[in-house]
């Protein structure tokens, strides 16, 4: 067995947690940054697909004789 000082793993486990803090902070940051990413690109698919829908309709209309 190794005994180790209270003092010194004490010292140890709170470099530990302040590492521990920053790794997370950086995760967090790096997950927001590609929430970002995914949400502007999911908009630009869905401005898309709604331009698109209105065209048709706006065509469908045209060709009806109701616009």
């Amino acid at each position: 067995m190794v005994y180790v000082d209270p003092k010194d793993y004490a010292a140890a486990i709170r470099k530990v947690d302040g590492i521990e803090e920053k790794v997370e902070f950086t995760f967090a940051e790096i997950q927001q940054t590609e929430g970002k990413r995914l949400g502007r690109e999911v908009g630009i698919l869905y401005g898309f697909l709604f331009g698109a829908l209105i065209y048709v309709a706006y065509s469908i209309f045209i060709q009806l004789g109701l616009i």
